[in-house]
């Protein structure tokens, strides 16, 4: 069996990570970097545009509580992200280029994208 996934923003990188580790064969199709937009810098998989903030992580909001959760359930951006945060108050944020980087990487390495 195999699973595809469309895009390689953040929901698509996550779930292609979550099923690498299962052992779940998988294709991931991503436009870029054959095809780029005014917005992306790089070919980079999960590139963040725009911002490099992931939102708050006080318990007290939706955002922080999600986060929370997704590292409960091991999250493989979590974990990158965790890797790549930046000082920038009550936010969650990162360095773009570092994050998106090595979540290229991740995914290039996995036996099973």
């Amino acid at each position: 069996m195999q699973i595809n996934i469309v895009g390689g923003g953040l929901a698509g990188s996550e779930i292609a990570l979550t099923l690498a580790r299962n052992k779940i064969k998988t294709r991931l199709y991503e436009m870029r970097p054959k095809k780029m937009t005014e917005v992306h810098k790089t070919g980079n998989l999960g590139e963040l545009v725009c911002s490099n903030s992931l939102k708050s992580e006080l318990l007290s909001n939706a955002s922080g509580l999600l986060k929370a959760e997704l590292k409960l359930m091991n999250s493989a951006l979590l974990e990158i992200a965790e890797k790549n945060k930046i000082p920038a108050g009550k936010a969650f944020a990162v360095d773009r280029t570092g994050f998106s980087g090595d979540i290229t990487k991740k995914v290039h390495l996995s036996n099973y994208i």
